[in-house]
């Protein structure tokens, strides 16, 4: 059979006959026909060890390319198949390249043998069902990224079956330094640090040039270990960049021609760029041709038409995209049977602030103008920011009396308390290109500052913040200026919760607030 062939999803494959295997192996269950709500045509939530499951994409007609088995960061203690990856996912589809991307214990890097103990678990069983799947079994690529990229190093050092090649985004090589690392004992360190093996797979690593987490002269001495034991390491520096590959700007996207050049290299006879297949979201939809602006939009299957939620990426107005950050919203919203669309807007330094609210407002005309192509109620739209779009939804959204709700992940409400100069990568030169801090200056920090324009008369807010972060202040803040104003407002709050909501994956405590948020949608949009 492939992945064509099936005629209903929930199809429960059998023990797998291959020579290898060594034991029967679990049975090849597909619980989300619609995938994983990033890359249309994947298999979503297929379960492999436990509770632990994976995502995966195959490509039509394409047996013999290589298979990407994507390990996500999260520092040892959080992310999941959908979190820290989506550029990644989307980067490897086009290439023309399966992929699986894996759910795995991460109870910090004590434990990192846990972790390994389960993608061991992942390997094996994408091993078993290659025949299933229409998969080549001995062409296997590890592809990790940040603490996914230690735990990727270790286990090809263990040069495990079917793996010929192994890709390391912004690793950590000496885990002394490595910030997440604090409070383990040395000789736990030292048994996960990353090492060289002989006869290694072919590695590339890939690393920021201006990483401060784990410096980029660790990951080049680690390339040549790998090489001094035999094995043939590339080493690519992406100049400038910070540690996290999600971080970086779209001028320091050159990885993406890099990685893909390196694999293509890997197998030159099987490599062949795509295009995305249909499937639950669409992909790419121009909604603003003077900038070619883009969205992706899920829409579920309805008689009747239903209420739409507006993604709005953050990334400090300055780098992501719509799959970047926010993609554990995406499903949570289209299983309550919510269309969504993440949207892309124009970056600093090259755009200010106000041109990328102007984007935000382009989005929601876009939306309601296109209602009927969606099977939307163009009065029941609410638009959600997280981090630097939390300023921007804000922004966009307090004149906006036809929107139903406003949605705020541990947003930035006051510039004014932000700025203290006029520095290169301050606030007020990123995004205002005004440089001297002068009166002038404040009334424009205070203009664009939600807890400054907020509104009696706006839209519901609700906001969204973890107590354990630096944000948390300013959430309290907004929420007693709301309070006073008289403006409709809730508040959840996650204890403890750091930044960014790839970094509640993992952790039931915090990611509670899918369903909350979900309620509160479901009480603004009736």
């Amino acid at each position: 059979m492939r992945v064509r062939w099936i005629a209903s999803l929930s199809l429960i494959v059998g023990v797998c006959g291959s020579a290898w295997a060594q034991q029967p192996c679990p049975g090849l269950q597909i619980r989300n026909a619609e995938g994983n709500y990033i890359v249309p045509g994947s298999l979503g939530n297929i379960p492999y060890s436990g509770n632990l499951a994976m995502d995966a994409y195959v490509q039509q007609g394409r047996r013999d390319a290589p298979v990407m088995v994507v390990i996500h960061g999260g520092g040892w203690t959080s992310g999941s198949r959908a979190a820290h990856v989506g550029q990644l996912l989307e980067l490897v589809t086009r290439a023309g390249y399966h992929w699986f991307s894996l759910d795995y214990r991460a109870a910090g890097v004590a434990k990192y043998h846990d972790s390994l103990t389960d993608i061991r678990a992942a390997l094996a069983f994408i091993r078993c069902h290659a025949s299933d799947l229409g998969i080549e079994p001995n062409r296997l690529v590890l592809l990790g990224e940040d603490s996914g990229a230690n735990l990727a190093a270790l286990l090809a050092a263990e040069r495990p079956a079917g793996v010929i090649g192994v890709v390391l985004i912004g690793g950590f090589y000496n885990l002394s330094r490595a910030t997440q690392s604090h409070g383990v004992r040395d000789d736990e360190l030292a048994k996960a640090t990353t090492r060289a093996g002989r006869g290694m797979p072919r590695t590339l690593v890939v690393h920021g040039g201006a990483d401060s987490d784990a410096p980029a002269a660790d990951a080049v001495r680690y390339c040549s270990r790998v090489n001094d034991a035999g094995g043939k390491c590339e080493f690519f520096e992406e100049s400038g960049a910070s540690h996290r590959v999600e971080n970086w700007w779209p001028s320091q996207w050159q990885y993406k021609d890099a990685l893909v050049k390196w694999l293509n290299d890997l197998s030159p006879d099987s490599s062949r760029e795509t295009a995305f297949r249909k499937g639950a979201v669409q992909k790419d939809i121009v909604y603003d041709t003077s900038s070619q602006l883009r969205l992706d939009a899920y829409v579920p299957s309805s008689r009747t038409t239903v209420p739409a939620v507006i993604i709005v990426h953050g990334g400090g107005w300055e780098a992501g995209d719509k799959v970047t950050y926010v993609t554990p919203l995406f499903e949570p919203l289209a299983r309550a049977g919510l269309a969504w669309f993440s949207i892309d807007y124009r970056l600093t330094p090259a755009f200010r602030n106000e041109d990328q609210i102007d984007d935000v407002r382009k989005a929601i005309r876009f939306v309601r103008q296109e209602h009927a192509r969606f099977n939307i109620d163009p009065k029941q739209i609410v638009i959600v920011g997280e981090s630097a779009s939390g300023q921007l939804v804000l922004q966009a959204a307090v004149d906006d009396s036809d929107l139903a709700g406003i949605i705020s992940f541990y947003g930035v409400y006051d510039f004014h308390a932000m700025v203290n100069d006029a520095s290169p990568r301050s606030l007020l030169v990123r995004l205002f290109r005004r440089e001297v801090l002068d009166d002038e200056s404040r009334a424009l920090l205070r203009r664009y500052s939600p807890l400054h324009t907020a509104r009696r008369e706006m839209p519901p807010v609700l906001l969204v913040n973890g107590t354990g972060e630096r944000l948390w202040e300013q959430a309290l803040a907004f929420e007693q200026r709301l309070r006073a104003i008289g403006a409709r407002h809730a508040l959840i709050a996650l204890e403890d919760a750091p930044h960014g909501l790839e970094n509640w994956e993992g952790h039931p405590k915090w990611t509670v607030y899918k369903e909350r948020v979900v309620s509160w949608i479901r009480g603004v949009v009736r």
